[in-house]
């Protein structure tokens, strides 16, 4: 530690300390029923927090298309990395909409047969 000014320094001090220890009461049935129903459900995803710091323009940005989408910040975020590591890892090469849109007017209608 260090600012460790609180600590005891002295046997006396350390009984002292000791012989003013408190503690919490025990939870009652309910209380502990209550805590084990908030805990996720065996085998759950875990999921990880992770403090980010973004510029405001790019986190005004990131509110308006997460609005957009009907999903929270944190999902949007997630769903933006996850999209960002699937390209990574097939190798694949993003491209704008307009270079799609045209690529897509140059296809032919298929002709199916009557």
């Amino acid at each position: 530690m260090s600012d460790d000014q609180a600590l005891p320094r002295t046997p006396e001090e350390v009984a002292n300390l000791m012989a003013n220890l408190t503690f919490d009461p025990a939870p009652t049935p309910q209380q502990e029923a209550e805590l084990l129903d908030s805990l996720p459900p065996e085998g759950a995803e875990v999921m990880v927090v992770r403090s980010l710091r973004l510029p405001i323009e790019l986190d005004d940005a990131v509110t308006a298309a997460a609005k957009a989408n009907g999903i929270t910040k944190t999902a949007w975020i997630r769903q933006a990395i996850e999209i960002v590591l699937t390209m990574q890892a097939e190798d694949d090469q993003p491209i704008s909409r307009a270079d799609a849109l045209r690529a897509l007017t140059l296809l032919r209608p298929v002709r199916r047969a009557a």
